[in-house]
C-alpha cells in the first residue's frame, strides 16, 4: 500500500513540474506574442512558403547542410559531455522514468514523429521569441543566444525523469541551435533541432 501511495505521489510530483514550467512559460510567451504579433506570423504556412519561395537551390544546400553540421556537433558534444559526467557518477536521466524512452520501445514511429514536430514549437519560443526578444531588448546578440541556451537547458527539468546536470550536458547543443538560429533562420534551427533528436533516436535504438 505504501508503495502505490509513494509512487502515486511521484507521479503528482512530475504532473506539478511539467503543468508548473509549461504554465509559467506559457504566460510569459502569451505577453509577448500579445505586444509582437509578428511572432504568432512565423507560424502560419503562408509565412514559411513566402520565406520558401525566396530561397534558391544553393541556398538550401547551404541551409540544410549547415543545420545538418549543427546537429552533429551538438550530438557529439552531448555523448562526449554524458560520459564525462557519468565517470564522476553525476545522473543526467533515469532511464526508467524518462517517458520517451518505454514510448520509444512500444511506440517507435510515435515517438519518431513527436521528436520532429516538438522542436517546431521549441525552436519558435527558445530561438524565434526569446532570441528576437533579448536582442530588442539587451542589443547583444551574444547574451540573446546565452539566455536562451541557459532557459532552455532548465526547461528540460520539467521532463520526468530528469536531474539537474541535464542543464549542463545540454548547454552545448542550445549554443549552437542559437547560434544556427541566426545565421540560418528559424527554419535551419528547427532542421538541426529535429535532425538532433532523430540522430539521438536512431542511435539509441542501435545500441540496445
Amino acid at each position: 500500500m505504501n508503495g502505490i501511495n509513494s509512487s502515486g505521489f511521484l507521479l503528482l510530483l512530475d504532473l506539478v513540474r511539467v503543468l508548473a514550467a509549461g504554465i509559467a512559460l506559457g504566460l510569459v510567451v502569451g505577453r509577448i506574442v500579445v505586444r509582437r504579433p509578428y511572432h504568432i506570423e512565423r507560424l502560419r504556412p503562408r509565412h514559411w512558403f513566402s520565406a520558401m519561395r525566396k530561397i534558391k537551390g544553393k541556398q538550401w544546400l547551404k541551409l540544410i547542410a549547415a543545420a545538418l553540421a549543427v546537429a552533429a556537433t551538438s550530438l557529439l558534444l552531448s555523448i562526449a559531455l554524458g560520459s564525462f559526467l557519468q565517470q564522476f557518477e553525476v545522473q543526467v536521466v533515469s532511464p526508467e522514468d524518462y517517458p520517451f524512452v518505454s514510448m520509444e520501445r512500444e511506440h517507435p514511429l510515435l515517438v519518431l514523429m513527436a521528436v520532429n514536430v516538438l522542436p517546431i514549437f521549441e525552436e519558435w519560443i527558445f530561438r524565434g521569441v526569446i532570441i528576437d526578444e533579448m536582442i530588442r531588448w539587451h542589443r547583444s546578440r551574444f547574451f540573446a543566444v546565452i539566455v536562451s541556451a541557459v532557459l532552455f537547458s532548465a526547461f528540460h527539468l520539467s521532463n520526468p525523469g530528469t536531474y539537474p546536470a541535464i542543464v549542463v550536458s545540454m548547454l552545448p547543443a542550445s549554443l549552437l541551435l542559437g547560434i544556427c538560429y541566426l545565421y540560418t533562420g528559424l527554419g535551419g534551427a528547427i532542421v538541426a533541432h529535429s535532425s538532433y533528436n532523430t540522430f539521438l533516436l536512431v542511435i539509441g535504438a542501435l545500441t540496445r
